[in-house]
């Protein structure tokens, strides 16, 4: 009973152990990997040069084909204003000027009347005075005269009245053709306008492809320019880093002897503080010791603690 006692005393003394001794070569594995990465020589950092310039796009408002319309309606619009203000003036002034011609037909139907009247009067007056002097006064002869004279008169009236009713009529006429000849130069002007409109529709998309043309064409410019900056400016970003990892490199080839003595010098410290069952192993299968020495030093320790 009591030596199955000591073995299992012993089994659990061993497995202490070797928990002990997985800890210290953790632990002596660890030492050496913080040594190196002190040795191992730090990286510059990557210079940063100021970005490449970025150049302004051109922009072309693209309109569709009602907005082009629109555009066009505003562009053509004062050309409207300016023909129906035209025709208006041109009616108007035609309306005033027949309405002058009709007042002067009435007012020289007056004149012509009074002046008719006067010498009829005058006339008469003659008549009479003849008759008297020729003691006719109240004979056939005078009366007749007297009525020639009247008829006379009444007819030129009639002639007169009948002449300024005609002016007035075809005057009349000429005014209220004036609305209809309005509306015409309107629709004729509608015709013209409906050309141009579709002539300034059409100029309109021409200018607009172009300039989209004309856009695209300098933006892909634009890009290029940009693009060759960028390169250019990772170039010179390259050749000032390749220029700081060749200084550390010549740097590290002069201070890589002494480096490689003190890392052979801390791996041997290291491994001493292991047992020789557990040092032998580490330099057999781990391969931190040959990765970090020279062929010679790896030897060197090889020897004094694997063989």
């Amino acid at each position: 009973m009591r030596d199955a006692i000591n073995k299992i005393g012993d089994a659990i003394d061993g497995v202490v152990n070797r928990r002990t001794r997985n800890q210290e070569v953790e632990n002596a594995m660890r030492e050496i990997n913080d040594f190196l990465a002190n040795q191992r020589p730090q990286l510059p950092d990557r210079p940063e040069l100021p970005g490449a310039p970025e150049f302004q796009r051109q922009q072309v408002t693209v309109r569709d084909d009602n907005q082009l319309g629109q555009l066009a309606n505003d562009k053509l619009a004062g050309e409207r204003v300016a023909a129906e203000s035209a025709i208006n003036t041109r009616i108007e002034n035609q309306n005033r000027d027949l309405n002058t011609a009709r007042d002067n037909a009435q007012h020289s139907a007056r004149e012509q009347k009074e002046s008719l009247a006067e010498n009829t009067e005058r006339a008469a007056q003659h008549i009479n005075n003849d008759s008297l002097r020729r003691g006719l006064a109240r004979s056939s002869i005078a009366v007749n005269r007297q009525a020639d004279l009247a008829q006379n008169a009444a007819n030129q009236a009639q002639a007169i009245a009948g002449n300024m009713h005609r002016q007035i009529e075809q005057i009349d006429n000429d005014i209220a053709a004036l609305e209809s000849q309005r509306a015409q130069a309107i629709a004729d002007f509608n015709v013209t306008h409906a050309a141009r409109l579709t002539q300034t529709i059409h100029q309109l998309r021409t200018e607009q492809d172009r300039a989209v043309r004309d856009a695209a064409a300098f933006n892909n410019n634009v890009a290029e320019l940009e693009r060759r900056a960028e390169i250019e400016r990772q170039d010179r970003e390259s050749a000032l880093y390749q220029r700081e990892l060749d200084i550390l490199q010549r740097e590290n080839q002069i201070t890589g002897t002494n480096a490689s003595t003190e890392t052979f010098n801390k791996m041997v410290q290291v491994l001493l503080t292991l047992s020789p069952t557990d040092a032998r192993r580490q330099v057999m299968e781990n391969p931190i010791f040959k990765e970090n020495l020279t062929p010679q030093q790896f030897y060197r320790l090889f020897n004094q603690f694997a063989r």
